[in-house]
C-alpha cells in the first residue's frame, strides 16, 4: 500500500502509550509492540487501543505491503488489540513515521512509527534499581517506560577504546518523559551525564570511549521524577539533530549528512527530490559503516539552495549568492560568523527567515544586512520558539552582505541554519484543529480552522479537497478582520465505510490577479495530543485523513442557508433536527469556538432544541460597531442519551452588508422653467430590514422643489415630482442624490444613492 508522506508524524512506538481525546466509536492506537520496525524486514506488529475490532487496513505513510498477522489466535476480533504483519522496503529512511487503523467505525488519529535498524527489545519493568539492572547486549535499544518517581537501569559490556552513543526518544515521539541519562560504572560512579541535548527537544543524549573492558550501567529517569515512555538506543550511530544541508530543490539531488554528535566519519547520502514532488518534508538517515543510523528531516522547497563555503567570515570573503536563493550554512566553531552578498535594485524586496531550532539545530540566530560600508539596513527580531524575519527593501541599486551569527556566539557541527529569501512570501499561513475527519453518515463533522496572517487582512475561503464521493464542505469564511472560522464536511446517507481518504484543509485568498492556496497544517493538533512536544515532527504536518463512521443519534440544518443582516440589524434562524429511533433528549446549543467565535459586535441568542422536539428559532444580532463583510460562526449541538452521546456542528455563513441601498432613475434627467419631472427613487433592503423608507433628494437645482416621499414596507420604490420655477436659473447639477433613511428599534439607518445629473433648461 502507498501512503502519503507526512508533514507531521503520530503512532505509538513499540509498547509507548499516548494520551488521545477520542470520540466514542472512533479507533484509537494507545501503543504499539515493538517500538520500531527495521528496514528491509517482514515483522508484525502489535496495536493496542480501542474500537479495533474488524480493521479494514493498516494505514503507514511511507510505502508498505501490510495485512493481518497470521497464525494469531481471533486477530482482528478483539476491539483492544490487533496484529498486523508489514513488509518494510529496505529503502525506508530511519525516523520517526506514521500509522493509523480503519475500520467501519472510522479511521484513528495519527500515531508515531518508528523505523530503526537497532535491534529491539522491551524493559523488563523490575529493573527500578542499580543492584538489579536489566542486562542487555549492544547495540540495542530499549523500549520501555519510567514509573512515576522511579529510575530504570541496564547492564551492557564494553571492550576498551570502544566509543558508544546513547540518546533517549521521549520529548520527540510525544512521551510525558523528560528524560535524563547517566552511564555508571558497576560501583554506581557517574562517568557521564546528559539531561537535555541541543537540538533534540527536551531529549538526552552522549557518546563515551570507555577506556577499560567491562560492565557498565545506564540510569534513566524523569529529571523532575515523573514517568513517561522512551526508547532508549545504545550502539555505534551519529546522534543527529539536523540535516545539512537542511532542504533539497525539487528536480535536484543532494549530498546530505546530519550535524549533531558523534557525526564525525559519516558519509553523505544522496537525496533525490522528484520535480512533481508534493510532500514538503522528507526523513533521511545516515550511518557508518557497520553502524546504525542517526535520522533527521530535510525540508522539500522550490527554490534553489546554496550552500556556504568558507572561509567567509570577513566582508572580503563573503559568499556571493543570487537574491531568491536560499542559504545553508553551518557555524562551525564558537564566535564563528558568516557573510554573504547579494545584488539588489533600488526598492526591490525580498523576506529573510531563519530556520534552525524547529528543524533540529540549536543555534539561536542572529541575522542582518548591511550596506556595502557595512552599515546595517535591517536586523531581524527574535520571535520566540521561531528564528527571525526581516522584510528588506533595497534603498538603491548595488551590492548587501546577509551577516549571520549565533546570539550567544556558540558554534560546532551541530549549529546548522537556513535562511530562506523569498520574493513573494506567503501572506498567511493555516492550522487546522483537526487531523482526522470521521464523518457519520449522513452527518457532519466540524473543525476550527486559525490564520496567522503576515501583511493579508481580507477574506480567506477555506474549502476541502480530494474530498471522498458526496462529500461536501461547508462554504466557510475567516473574514476580513478576523482570525479563524469553522469549516463543516457533511457526508451523504451512503456514504461507504472503511475506506480511507487523504485530504487537504485550505484557504483561497484573491490577491491581485491571482488565486493564492494555503493547505492547513495539523502540528498544532499533533501537539496538544503528544503531551505538548516542542516541535512535532515535521514530515507529518499537513496529513489529514477522512473516513466513514457511523450515523449520529441526529442531523441537523438551519433555514435560510445563508444569514444576512448588518449592523443594528438582527434576523432569526430555524435549527430543525432530525432524530434517530431512541434519541428524544433535548439538543444542547453552543457557538463554537466558546470563545470569540463571532465578530465584534455580532451575538446569537441560541436556543436548545427542547426533548421531543424538532426545532428551535435562535436571533442573530449585530450592533453599530459590528463590522460589514462575509465571516463563519460555528454550532455545535450535544444530544446525551444514557450512555451515548452524538455530537453534530453546523457552520453559519454571515454576511454583514448595509441596511439598504438607493438610487435614482432621472428620467432623462432634464426639466424645463416652470414645468415638473418624475423621478424614481428605488430601494433595496438588506433582508433583515423591512421597515419604511423615507427618501429626501439632496443638492436640488435652485428653484426646482421636491416633496419628501416615504417608501412602504411593502414596496421598494416611489415616484417624486420635480417642480422648477418659473424663474429657476438654468442649470446642469451632476450631484443630485437622494438620502434614505428608516428604524430598526431605536436605531436609525441611513443610506445615499449614487449621483445623478439633473439639468434645468
Amino acid at each position: 500500500m502507498m501512503c502519503r508522506v507526512f508533514h507531521h508524524v503520530v503512532v505509538a512506538c513499540l509498547s509507548i502509550s499516548f494520551l488521545n481525546v477520542a470520540l466514542a466509536q472512533e479507533p484509537a492506537v494507545n501503543s504499539v509492540t515493538p517500538g520500531a520496525i527495521a528496514p528491509g524486514t517482514t515483522s508484525n506488529l502489535q496495536v493496542n487501543g480501542g474500537n479495533l475490532a474488524a480493521p479494514k487496513k493498516l494505514w503507514t505513510s511511507f510505502p508498505c505491503e501490510t495485512g493481518l498477522a497470521e497464525g494469531i489466535d481471533k486477530n482482528g476480533e478483539n476491539p483492544a488489540q490487533v496484529t498486523f504483519k508489514l513488509n518494510i522496503p529496505a529503502d525506508i529512511p530511519c525516523g520517526i513515521h506514521a500509522m493509523r487503523v480503519l475500520t467501519d467505525k472510522g479511521v484513528s488519529p495519527l500515531r508515531f512509527l518508528i523505523i530503526d535498524d537497532l535491534p529491539s527489545v522491551a524493559s523488563v519493568g523490575s529493573n527500578t534499581t542499580l543492584a538489579a539492572p536489566q542486562v542487555i547486549s549492544v547495540p540495542t535499544a530499549v523500549d520501555g517506560s519510567v514509573p512515576n518517581q522511579g529510575w530504570q537501569y541496564f547492564k551492557f559490556p564494553a571492550q576498551a577504546g570502544q566509543q558508544l552513543a546513547m540518546e533517549v526518544l521521549a520529548r520527540r515521539i510525544g512521551s510525558s518523559l523528560d528524560p535524563m541519562i547517566r552511564l555508571l560504572d558497576v560501583k554506581g560512579r557517574e562517568l557521564a551525564f546528559n539531561d537535555d541535548t541541543p537540538g533534540l527537544n527536551g531529549d538526552s543524549s552522549l557518546t563515551y570511549t570507555f577506556k577499560e573492558a567491562g560492565e557498565y550501567i545506564v540510569e534513566l529517569r524523569d529529571i523532575k521524577y515523573g514517568a513517561g515512555a522512551y526508547r532508549l538506543r545504545i550502539g555505534d550511530f551519529p546522534i543527529a539533530t539536523v540535516a545539512y544541508p537542511l532542504a533539497v530543490q525539487r528536480g535536484t539531488t543532494a549530498n546530505v549528512t546530519v550535524a549533531g554528535f558523534n557525526v564525525e566519519g559519516v558519509a553523505p547520502v544522496a537525496v533525490s527530490i522528484a520535480g512533481n514532488e508534493p510532500a514538503e518534508w522528507k526523513n533521511v538517515s545516515v550511518k557508518r559503516p557497520g553502524g546504525a543510523s542517526g535520522f533527521s528531516t530535510v525540508a522539500v522547497t522550490n527554490s534553489p539552495q546554496f550552500l556556504e563555503q568558507e572561509p567567509n567570515n570577513t566582508p572580503e570573503q563573503a559568499n556571493r549568492v543570487e537574491l531568491g536563493h536560499d542559504i545553508n550554512g553551518r557555524l562551525e566553531q564558537p564566535r564563528d560568523t558568516d557573510r554573504f552578498i547579494f545584488t539588489a535594485k533600488k526598492d526591490q524586496t525580498a523576506t529573510f527567515t531563519g530556520i534552525t531550532r524547529q528543524q533540529g539545530s540549536p543555534t539561536d540566530l542572529n541575522f542582518k544586512i548591511l550596506n556595502k560600508d557595512g552599515g546595517q539596513v535591517v536586523a531581524a527580531e527574535d520571535s520566540g520558539v521561531n528564528e527571525g524575519s526581516v522584510a528588506f527593501k533595497a534603498p538603491a541599486d548595488g551590492d548587501y552582505v546577509l551577516f549571520v551569527e549565533d546570539l550567544n556566539h556558540r558554534g560546532g557541527s551541530e549549529h546548522a541554519y537556513r535562511i530562506t529569501v523569498s520574493t513573494n512570501p506567503p501572506p498567511f499561513a493555516l492550522a487546522a484543529s483537526l487531523d482526522t475527519f470521521n464523518i457519520p453518515v449522513g452527518g457532519v463533522v466540524l473543525a476550527t480552522v486559525t490564520a496567522v496572517r503576515t501583511g493579508y487582512a481580507g477574506n480567506i475561503e477555506l474549502s476541502a479537497t480530494n474530498l471522498p464521493p458526496g462529500v461536501t464542505a461547508s462554504k466557510s469564511v475567516i473574514g476580513t478582520g478576523r482570525n479563524d472560522a469553522v469549516i463543516t464536511l457533511q457526508a451523504p446517507a451512503d456514504l461507504p465505510t472503511g475506506t480511507l481518504f487523504d485530504i487537504d484543509i485550505v484557504g483561497t485568498a484573491r490577491i491581485g490577479d491571482a488565486d493564492v492556496v494555503i493547505p492547513a497544517e495539523i502540528g498544532g493538533v499533533l501537539k496538544a495530543r503528544n503531551n505538548n512536544m516542542r516541535w512535532t515532527p515535521l514530515n507529518l504536518g499537513n496529513y489529514v485523513a477522512a473516513a466513514a463512521a457511523p450515523a449520529p443519534g441526529f442531523t441537523w440544518r438551519m433555514e435560510p442557508a445563508e444569514v444576512v443582516f448588518g449592523k443594528d440589524l438582527s434576523t432569526k434562524i430555524k435549527l430543525i433536527s432530525t432524530r434517530a429511533a431512541g434519541f428524544e433528549e433535548a439538543v444542547a446549543v453552543a457557538i463554537t469556538p466558546p470563545q470569540n467565535g463571532l465578530p465584534a459586535g455580532v451575538t446569537i441568542a441560541v436556543k436548545n432544541i427542547d426533548k421531543g422536539q424538532n426545532e428551535a428559532e435562535i436571533t442573530i444580532s449585530a450592533n453599530g460597531q459590528a463590522p460589514l463583510g462575509d465571516f463563519t460562526a460555528g454550532l455545535t449541538g450535544t444530544l446525551k442519551q444514557g450512555d451515548k452521546t452524538a455530537v453534530q456542528g453546523m457552520a453559519l455563513r454571515l454576511k454583514l452588508a448595509a441596511p439598504m441601498t438607493i438610487k435614482l432613475d432621472p428620467a432623462g434627467g432634464k426639466i424645463a422653467k416652470s414645468g415638473e419631472l418624475v423621478l424614481k427613487a428605488i430601494v433595496e433592503r438588506n433582508p433583515a430590514f423591512s421597515g419604511p423608507v423615507n427618501v429626501t433628494l439632496q443638492n436640488l437645482p435652485a428653484g426646482v422643489t421636491a416633496a419628501a416621499a416615504m417608501i412602504p414596507a411593502d414596496q421598494s420604490s416611489v415616484d417624486i415630482k420635480l417642480t422648477a420655477a418659473a424663474d429657476a436659473a438654468a442649470a446642469n447639477v451632476a450631484n443630485l442624490t437622494a438620502k434614505a433613511d428608516g428604524m430598526a428599534g431605536a436605531a436609525k439607518l441611513e443610506a445615499t444613492s449614487p449621483a445623478v445629473t439633473l439639468t434645468v433648461e
